[in-house]
């Protein structure tokens, strides 16, 4: 267990062992001689994020001024209504303790300088350690610290130092930097704050440890390759850690790269890792970088897929995995013209409704009339190519008065029906959600090793059906050559949404509804001391737009551009008559066309018909 011995835990209780009777009246000067450094400790709290629990290591039973230390710090705590905690050590790490000491601020005192230089610091990673050192014998305790050195550079590790000979307790820390001729991270003990009668004259406590300047020395950058984020020349010749200049690689995630070394004044040392673009989660080989710190950073659209063996730098980019389709607009024909005039059927019914009724009350009221004339003379007064018979009772009157308002209606019909097919193209047909795509009947190109990525059962039995292609411009290929439908990043759909307009209008439209959303993050080593700056960095960043603007950039302004006019003139021009506008007669021209062959189906008529006149005279 971790915790091996709990002597007390106090919350607003003074933990002070007076029904011991262990104090004695001359022993209270000797007590007083640590009271101005517990009260200084104290003060050094009240500047932390939070209101900690003390957790004070216990070391050894019979050190008298450890006792001492101790008993004194508990009778301030008290005062003040702090909680506190009394423990043996800290070097299990049994989840049942980890919450208390990792919201504990541990104190652990020393009567000399060599027995801090002694201590056990290995368990010091996450835990707040306050160090006071008391040694009335050393002149210069700051000199000996200095062998601790980089086995506590990089963690929350205070160290408090009272002074005999007046009033004043200094604090320091130890440092991480990058030394300027080596390039190597180097620790130097730092005075940060001195404590004066429990004032402090700064509020530095626990400062950030990330060397904020690398004097130029290299930030080393492993380098995958996906659209848009890290595109790199030749990549399929290169094998892992191959070393790569700038000049190669072109896309968002140098240039941020650029804004992270910019501030730790930094270069960039980039090397090459192979990594699957469209399957990442089958290459781990990159990690190995990691672990054995060739690299510090893996950048090029990475995803937190690793678990917790290494850190994330935090979102910095989003993008949609979406359904593509082939959208093509239909094409004026006889075929589109007769679909369009399906509705007429119900004027047929009418004709021949009145037809019928007509010729039986021509029977009723005694007129001699002919099924095959009402016919005929019907359909002429339907299509207004002659009146319709006369009436001779009021009866007649009237049903020919209801079906010449049927003929009116059918012209306007037609007419409104061939003004719109003239003039108005509708949009190609659009999905708006995922099932929408699925229930089309299209065909869906996918490929066979990543189609699977989605566990949602409607999708899977879909995918099942899919036909295979072998990346994501073979898909969108066949998307178009098949009017078919493939799935893309949102990055790939700009691009070829760009390549395939016509006439400024888009011919691959996307559904509205996304099928995921992921996002990406770079990989940072674990251990390195980077992790808590760059996680600042990225978030920022990433709120501020910067990152999207890169993303952007890397794709091409002018593609987004004209992806998003030729998606717009789709459903722009689709209804661009609706305020009405001008039939041309290029557009009518078929109505002439039928004309002219009726005139001169007229013309052979009447040769024939005079020909076989003249011979008939002969005879």
């Amino acid at each position: 267990m971790m915790w091996k011995l709990l002597i007390c835990f106090i919350l607003n209780v003074s933990c002070s062992h007076r029904a011991d009777g262990i104090y004695l009246k001359n022993e209270v000067a000797v007590i007083n001689e640590f009271e101005s450094i517990t009260e200084c400790v104290i003060t050094l709290s009240g500047l932390l994020n939070m209101s900690p629990t003390f957790t004070i290591l216990k070391q050894k039973d019979e050190d008298n001024k450890e006792n001492e230390f101790i008993e004194q710090l508990v009778r301030s705590l008290a005062k003040h209504n702090t909680p506190q905690a009394i423990l043996e050590d800290v070097t299990d790490h049994d989840e049942d303790s980890h919450d208390l000491y990792i919201n504990s601020l541990t104190v652990v005192f020393f009567g000399s300088c060599e027995e801090a230089i002694q201590f056990d610091y290995k368990n010091v990673n996450k835990i707040k350690y306050l160090i006071v050192i008391s040694d009335p014998t050393s002149n210069d305790c700051g000199k000996i610290l200095k062998a601790i050195k980089e086995t506590v550079g990089e963690f929350d590790v205070t160290f408090i130092i009272q002074d005999f000979s007046s009033d004043i307790n200094k604090i320091y820390t130890i440092f991480p930097y990058k030394d300027i001729n080596t390039c190597e991270m180097v620790h130097k003990l730092t005075h940060i704050n001195t404590c004066i009668n429990s004032t402090l004259e700064t509020q530095e406590v626990f400062p950030m440890k990330t060397p904020t300047n690398y004097n130029k020395c290299p930030l080393r950058v492993g380098m995958a390759t996906l659209f848009p984020f890290s595109t790199i020349k030749d990549h399929n010749s290169l094998k892992s850690y191959d070393p790569l200049e700038e000049s190669q690689i072109k896309g968002s995630d140098l240039e941020m790269l650029k804004v992270i070394s910019k501030h730790f004044n930094a270069s960039l040392e980039l090397h090459y890792i192979n990594r699957s673009e469209e399957n990442p989660y089958v290459d781990t080989e990159l990690l190995k970088f990691l672990f054995n710190d060739s690299l510090d950073i893996c950048a090029g659209g990475l995803y937190r897929i690793y678990g917790d063996v290494v850190a994330y730098s935090g979102i910095y980019s989003r993008q949609d995995v979406l359904w593509i389709y082939y959208g093509q607009r239909s094409e004026r024909s006889w075929e589109n013209l007769i679909r369009k005039m399906y509705s007429s059927y119900i004027f047929i019914i009418f004709y021949f409704t009145y037809s019928i009724i007509w010729y039986f009350i021509c029977l009723f009221d005694g007129n001699s009339v002919s099924f095959t004339n009402t016919l005929l003379y019907g359909w002429g007064g339907l299509v207004g190519a002659t009146s319709i018979q006369e009436p001779r009772s009021a009866k007649q009157k009237v049903i020919n008065i209801m079906y010449l308002i049927l003929c009116v209606f059918l012209s306007v019909f037609v007419s409104i029906q061939l003004y719109s097919y003239l003039t108005i193209q509708v949009p190609p047909q659009l999905f708006k959600t995922n099932d929408e795509v699925m229930e089309s009947g299209r065909v869906a190109f996918l490929k066979p090793i990543t189609k699977y990525f989605n566990r949602d059962e409607k999708y899977l039995k879909f995918a099942d059906k899919s036909q295979d292609c072998s990346s994501f411009m073979d898909c969108s290929n066949k998307t178009i050559q098949y009017n078919g439908l493939t799935i893309v990043l949102q990055s790939y759909f700009y691009i070829i949404q760009a390549m395939t307009t016509v006439d400024d209008e888009a011919r691959i439209l996307r559904a509205s509804e996304n099928v995921l959303t992921v996002f990406n993050e770079m990989l940072i080593r674990k251990n390195s001391s980077l992790v808590v700056k760059i996680q600042k960095i990225i978030p920022r960043l990433f709120e501020g737009g910067i990152t999207r603007k890169q993303f952007i950039e890397a794709i091409g302004l002018s593609v987004v551009d004209k992806a998003g006019i030729a998606n717009a003139n789709t459903i722009t021009n689709s209804y661009s008559c609706q305020a009405g506008c001008k039939i041309t007669l290029k557009q009518i021209a078929g109505a002439f066309h039928i004309w002219l062959f009726g005139c001169g189906l007229s013309c052979f008529f009447f040769v024939i018909e005079v020909l076989s006149k003249r011979k008939i005279k002969t005879i």
